[in-house]
């Protein structure tokens, strides 16, 4: 599976889990909306109704539906996270890699149970901030998307709610 392939699957995942929490009804058709989005992901940030129109739904139907815009809000939200996690992984990189070289060494092996690559198997945890900046990254995508100001609050807590469950 390629980068490009797996962060489709995180991010239709992951609106799945959206839809599911503030437009159940849409479930249906989720398989649909999503398939066409990854066909052509300008289409939607173009206004166009090429793949909508594919659907069934017209300019005023796609109105309706949350899930044309939680998928184009999701890949921006994993695009931003997939930059702060590069960035942490830059700055912490020459420590952990001293770690990783030192617990070759019976005699720094930990007695906790480790990950993959010896560290300690705990999720990330974002910060309030960071945290913060994703319903920023969500609300302004969902806004650019054009979805209410309400609706557009709605999706950015659902996605944030969605992290900081994961991480709790």
């Amino acid at each position: 599976m390629t980068a490009g392939t797996q962060q489709q699957q995180l991010v239709a995942d992951l609106s799945r889990e959206v839809v599911a929490r503030i437009a159940p009804q849409e479930l249906p058709v989720f398989r649909a909306h999503s398939r066409a989005y990854f066909a052509d992901q300008g289409q939607v940030l173009r206004g166009g109704q090429g793949q909508d129109e594919m659907l069934g739904f017209g300019v005023g139907e796609a109105v309706a539906f949350l899930t044309p815009v939680v998928l184009p809000v999701m890949t921006a939200v994993v695009q931003y996270l997939t930059v702060e996690v590069t960035k942490s992984a830059r700055a912490e990189g020459a420590t952990l890699i001293g770690e990783r070289v030192k617990q070759l060494f019976k005699r720094f092996r930990p007695a906790e149970a480790t990950g993959e690559y010896g560290h300690a198997a705990s999720p990330p945890v974002l910060t309030q901030e960071q945290l913060g900046q994703v319903r920023q990254v969500a609300f302004e995508k969902a806004l650019q998307l054009k979805l209410s100001a309400e609706r557009a609050g709605l999706l950015a807590d659902a996605v944030v709610g969605n992290l900081a469950t994961a991480a709790t």
